[in-house]
């Protein structure tokens, strides 16, 4: 079971530090502190690698809530939180302290609940909400801020609302949909202000 976990955990750091052309944004729903050792944490050197440590803290019944790496004492690499039943809650990648490349948080039950992509720390590329298997929202991030489409979807994948960001701010046509499909709403916005509805 270790092993197949160490397996996962191995997977998920190769395939985020494959994605790091994929950018991120700015701070919300990936809130592990950014930098340095958690407190409470045990911290073990690696006596071949200098500069180099694991760091884990558990919780009081000696299973982890959060583990990774320590590079001269900022955190590099892979981190991850854990749910209570042993469950990855989070995966997030950094490099020299800061976010960098994709952050993952999984459900209590394994399942993937966000994607969020960063660089240097910002939220940067694209980012997606789950509800299960399905899609609950998607956006677009430039260094931190909302870039093009936002799209908000219902329980069974259909869009309930789409607009369009510039630079962080509402700009063009915003549409919202009933159920069925079709349009209810339709609001055009000029740096983030209301022009026509």
């Amino acid at each position: 079971m270790l092993i197949r976990f160490v397996a996962f955990v191995s997977a998920v750091a190769l395939i985020t530090s494959c994605n790091q052309a994929s950018p991120v944004a700015e701070n919300s729903g990936d809130t592990a502190t950014d930098s340095g050792i958690p407190p409470g944490a045990i911290q073990e050197q690696f006596t071949d690698t200098p500069g180099i440590s694991q760091v884990v803290l558990n919780n009081n019944e000696g299973k982890p809530v959060n583990t990774g790496t320590l590079k001269d004492n900022v955190r590099e690499g892979s981190w991850v939180e854990y749910h209570n039943n042993g469950l990855p809650k989070s995966i997030t990648t950094y490099i020299n302290g800061k976010k960098e490349g994709v952050y993952l948080e999984f459900s209590e039950n394994g399942q993937i609940s966000k994607r969020i992509n960063h660089h240097n720390n910002l939220r940067h590329g694209e980012y997606k909400e789950y509800n299960y298997a399905t899609v609950k929202e998607e956006r677009f991030y430039s260094n931190g801020k909302l870039e093009g489409s936002v799209k908000i979807f219902y329980a069974d994948g259909k869009v309930m609302e789409e607009s369009s960001y510039k630079n962080g701010i509402r700009e063009g046509i915003s549409r919202w949909y009933d159920q069925q499909g079709n349009m209810t709403i339709e609001y055009e916005y000029k740096n983030g202000e209301l022009v026509k509805k």
